[in-house]
């Protein structure tokens, strides 16, 4: 798996685009070299993200990866800082995962992060800019 990260400083915005195969150990091995490089900046803090898995070839995930991914996810939240998530898929599993990801990543009630899942990129980018409330 490729991992490529791309930051709009004009946007304030984070695409992180992924190819080829993704498994539970990959996306946390990402993610956590994500969070410290990136996102645990405080000059990213208030960054809206977006994940583009539409390139994933497959995507082998488990409950306890998701649930492992969410909690590492939400370390870098801010309480204080408002921000959104979204996440583009390319099929019906991706979806679902997606959606089970989010389940996860709200568990935590003091989160402010906003995550909805795309089939495409445009009406991700869309609700990106859209300010949030």
């Amino acid at each position: 798996m490729a991992v490529n990260h791309e930051i709009d400083q004009t946007n304030q915005l984070i695409i992180t685009t992924w190819t080829g195969e993704a498994s539970d150990n990959e996306f946390i091995d990402a993610l956590t070299r994500y969070q410290h490089d990136i996102k645990g900046s405080s000059d990213y803090q208030s960054f809206n993200e977006l994940l583009d898995f539409s390139q994933i070839s497959e995507m082998n995930l488990t409950t306890k990866g998701l649930i492992t991914l969410g909690i590492i996810a939400r370390k870098t939240d801010n309480e204080h800082v408002k921000s959104r998530l979204a996440i583009v898929v390319n099929s019906t599993l991706s979806f679902g995962l997606a959606q089970m990801y989010i389940t996860y990543r709200n568990l935590d009630p003091s989160s402010h992060k906003e995550l909805n899942v795309f089939k495409n990129k445009a009406d991700a980018l869309s609700w990106l800019m859209t300010p949030v409330n």
